[in-house]
């Protein structure tokens, strides 16, 4: 039994008449009285018998009409619901990125994104750690991350967006317009703001460390570069930092020496295998474009 078989016989039984029946449901007539036939043969009982140039149920198919109705009324139902699903589904998107993006490039993002498709998507974002993202990307919550690189996830893909290179970060201040910085081995004599422990950037700085044998005075940590960047410019110590735009907004000064050669990547990450709607898979697509027109610094 199928949902077609039940509309022709709904419209047979509604008209009277196999041909009118045909007609209203753009079939042949004997097709649709083939659909019914079937029908009949599945049941073991006639549904309909002749009534002059029409037809009419008989007892068998009088007492099936109220399900024929009940389920075609529920398949209806369940097509506007799933059809109200799918405009959410590919109307919305969920987007997670680190602190680091939050100060200019993701709302250009989603400026220049809403601008260029002329679609009102609805987009949901949250600010986290990249391993925060990883997790919500894995669970569901995200649809897209804008983050650090992650531990490797075989679940998830990561491709790179931008580099941002790393800096000495040092308070904008007479104490320390003439600090001496030529080796990283000059960095322990100060305090040090680091990032927190459990952030991709703390493993990466510290693993620079290490190769030199050497261990940083921490006396803070922190969650991103805004807050290292607050810390520093009350003098409470330097840093080394990912560079990026937000930077400019606080009395802090950016120095590279020589020996700094490294940086860090931002990569776009989503889920490999879960099914993506039409406003994640334009915004994947956009993202690469819209980096290469604004990239941070």
């Amino acid at each position: 039994m199928t949902l077609e078989q039940l509309r022709y016989f709904q419209a047979a039984a509604r008209l009277q008449h196999m041909g009118k029946a045909a007609l209203q449901e753009n079939i042949s007539q004997p097709s649709l009285s083939i659909a019914i036939k079937k029908l009949e043969t599945e049941f073991g009982v006639p549904v309909f018998k002749p009534n002059g140039r029409g037809v009419e149920l008989t007892s068998q198919g009088k007492a099936f009409l109220p399900y024929a109705d009940s389920i075609l009324l529920q398949a209806q139902q369940a097509k506007k619901q799933m059809n109200a699903c799918a405009d959410s589904f590919n109307g919305e998107i969920r987007v997670a990125y680190t602190a680091s993006m939050a100060y200019g490039y993701i709302p250009r993002l989603f400026k220049n994104f809403l601008s260029q498709t002329g679609k009102a998507y609805v987009i949901y974002s949250d600010e986290m750690p990249s391993d925060d993202i990883a997790a919500g990307l894995k669970s569901g919550r995200f649809d897209l991350g804008i983050c650090s690189k992650i531990k490797p996830e075989p679940e998830l893909i990561q491709i790179p967006l931008l580099y941002q290179p790393l800096v000495v970060l040092l308070p904008d201040t007479k104490a320390f317009a003439q600090c001496s910085l030529d080796r990283l081995e000059d960095l322990c004599a100060y305090p040090f703001v680091s990032y927190r422990k459990d952030y991709p950037m703390y493993r990466q700085i510290s693993a620079l460390f290490q190769r030199e044998g050497l261990t940083p005075a921490i006396t803070h940590f922190a969650y991103s570069e805004d807050a290292i960047a607050r810390l520093v410019e009350q003098e409470l110590g330097i840093s080394i930092v990912a560079q990026t735009e937000s930077l400019s907004q606080y009395r802090v000064r950016t120095i590279r020496p020589n020996w700094l050669k490294e940086g860090r990547h931002i990569y776009l990450t989503f889920h490999r295998l879960r099914v993506q709607g039409e406003g994640v898979k334009k915004m994947k697509d956009f993202l690469k474009i819209f980096t290469e027109q604004f990239p941070t610094p």
